[in-house]
């Protein structure tokens, strides 16, 4: 068992949005991290929408996702939290962040997207007609039911998330399923597919003054559209350029490496918090 001379702060991880994504997605990490370090404090809440959380038919915003993740930190009473955001849920541990700086101590970004997503706003009136005219009546319920197909489900992950094309195995899917079966688990996806996350994020966080690590895949790729953005390497550059004081490291695999490598995302992890040694 590793052993350290002084406690780690607590992690609170924030799970990725999308079709049948819950708390779940943190379960490899969590176990693999337990193996060496039983005693540090590792919240994994489901997000507003998702898992076992209560659901909205209403869009849904970062400061949204956000306010219930407050009081799980004010629950928790074991002192400042380093915030491990999953992905395009970088804007909700910012959002934690702004409402309750007291109670975060350093941000780690998983797989971030390409800064261009961080920095273009998106026009809320454009959200809005996508919300109201797209994902609220019959073709968003036709369009769930479609994308929550397990074949749907495993092709998106192979070509979008996971480096090795075998590595999306049945407990993967299996999760995604049982994620996916309550239909108004849709209005969290579709208030990330509208765009109502995103608005200009760089001041916010290029002035972070707290500890920020950053880690990539070594086969990170974009998502969609933003697959034509940038290149990995571009990406990195552009972030080592925007963020000089930030400790930006490149593990094995592509999108998902909280579950798709959990070893070297967790020793990734683990190192950084060492070295920083929080209290």
């Amino acid at each position: 068992m590793a052993s350290t001379s002084f406690s780690m702060p607590p992690l609170l991880l924030i799970h990725p949005v999308g079709v049948g994504l819950s708390s779940r997605f943190w379960d490899r990490f969590i176990l693999r991290w337990k193996e060496d370090d039983p005693e540090t404090v590792l919240l994994a809440p489901d997000l507003i929408g998702c898992g076992k959380a209560e659901c909205s038919s209403n869009p849904l915003t970062p400061d949204d996702w956000a306010r219930p993740l407050v009081n799980v930190l004010r629950n928790c009473n074991e002192g400042p939290a380093v915030l491990v955001a999953q992905g395009t849920t970088l804007p909700i541990a910012l959002a934690l962040l702004e409402k309750a700086p007291e109670l975060v101590c350093g941000i780690v970004s998983i797989s971030p997207p390409s800064w261009r997503l961080l920095n273009e706003t998106f026009p809320v009136e454009r959200s809005k007609q996508l919300w109201r005219w797209l994902f609220k009546g019959p073709i968003g319920i036709i369009f769930y039911r479609y994308v929550r197909r397990r074949n749907f489900l495993k092709s998106f992950s192979q070509k979008n998330l996971f480096e090795k094309a075998e590595a999306v195995d049945e407990e993967w899917l299996q999760a995604l399923n049982e994620g996916s079966r309550e239909m108004n688990s849709r209005w969290a996806v579709y208030s990330f597919l509208a765009g109502f996350w995103r608005r200009d994020w760089e001041p916010q966080f290029t002035s972070l003054s707290l500890p920020l690590q950053v880690i990539f895949g070594s086969s990170a790729t974009g998502i969609g559209r933003s697959r034509s953005y940038d290149n990995l390497e571009q990406r990195i550059a552009t972030y080592q350029r925007k963020l000089s004081n930030a400790t930006i490291k490149t593990i094995p695999g592509r999108n998902v490496l909280p579950y798709e490598s959990p070893e070297d995302c967790v020793n990734c992890v683990r190192n950084w918090l060492l070295s920083h040694r929080f209290n």
